[in-house]
């Protein structure tokens, strides 16, 4: 500074930190520390020491892909994820060893088609199947040394091939027809039926009359080779102005399915029903198995009417 030719020596105070501010700055730069360590290693830093975190159950449909998490804290020494209730002795599916590459390592062929780990140590399976279908456990050698493991339960399902349901008298007089009402004649009582095929594990399926259940008087329900379920129902109706309705529920959700059948009183002009086959879908080699309620035939075709 220049004061009356003098040049005066410049001064700088120096600036007073709150020591609070220093304390906020350490603990935050800790901290980033810490979750970048967390992410790095890929679990959760939230978990408590020596317990793992699981889902509890998924639903899953046939055919999708399910992740079923697994987190601990710290890096792990191992992980296995196992199916069945012994974390000890149930069979390994994927297992990962400090050295293997993060998808870990599988057993079998068919398992390392459809089954890897990720990189949070996560099961990935990539298409369910009917038998995916249980309990699941992660066990864990954690940064301790210490085994610790938990469980996850999966259900699957599978609603029916659509169209469905199907009233098969139907589908002989209008096969490409699914959608709108059809109707039927006769001159005292017919029989009549209805179908849902490819579900799993289990669907509702009856008739009404109105808002009447009408009685159903014979039920046949096959298992397809693929684990997946076929059923028909059969009922008496007579000719009416109401409507008989095939109700059939559908897995994994509360919701329901209607198909209409009218039945009218023959006439002399009537044309007389035709004698077809009523099919039960077994185009996959099924029939492995008949529930209760009929007697029907083993063959791939039923025929309602005492035979061709």
């Amino acid at each position: 500074m220049d004061v009356g030719g003098h040049i005066l020596p410049h001064v700088t105070r120096p600036i007073k930190m709150d020591p609070r501010i220093g304390s906020l700055w350490l603990f935050a730069t800790c901290l980033g520390i810490v979750m970048v360590s967390c992410y790095i290693s890929g679990v959760a830093c939230d978990v408590p020491d020596d317990v793992v975190y699981t889902d509890l159950h998924k639903t899953v449909r046939i055919g999708d892909r399910v992740v079923l998490k697994c987190q601990f804290r710290g890096t792990p020494l191992a992980v296995y994820w196992k199916k069945g209730d012994d974390p000890e002795r149930s069979p390994t599916l994927v297992s990962w060893i400090t050295g293997d590459p993060a998808t870990g390592v599988c057993k079998g062929e068919r398992l390392c088609r459809i089954m890897e780990m990720n990189a949070e140590f996560s099961l990935i399976i990539k298409e369910v199947s009917i038998v995916e279908q249980g309990l699941y456990v992660c066990r864990v050698a954690n940064y301790k040394g210490s085994q610790i493991h938990n469980f996850t339960d999966i259900s699957v399902f599978s609603p029916p091939k659509e169209p469905y349901p199907i009233i098969n008298e139907c589908q002989m007089n209008s096969p490409n027809d699914t959608e709108s009402t059809c109707t039927i004649s006769t001159s005292q009582s017919v029989e009549i039926s209805c179908s849902a095929s490819g579900y799993f594990p289990n669907i509702e399926l009856y008739f009404l009359h109105g808002s009447t259940s009408l009685h159903t008087k014979d039920m046949i329900e096959v298992t397809n080779l693929d684990g997946t379920k076929n059923k028909t129902i059969y009922a008496n109706a007579t000719a009416s102005e109401i409507s008989y309705d095939c109700i059939a529920s559908i897995p994994g959700s509360q919701e329901r399915r209607t198909t209409t059948v009218l039945v009218n009183l023959r006439t002399s002009s009537s044309p007389m029903p035709a004698r077809s086959k009523i099919p039960i879908d077994k185009t996959d080699g099924s029939a492995a198995k008949v529930a209760s309620g009929g007697s029907a035939p083993m063959d791939s075709t039923y025929w309602p009417y005492g035979g061709p």
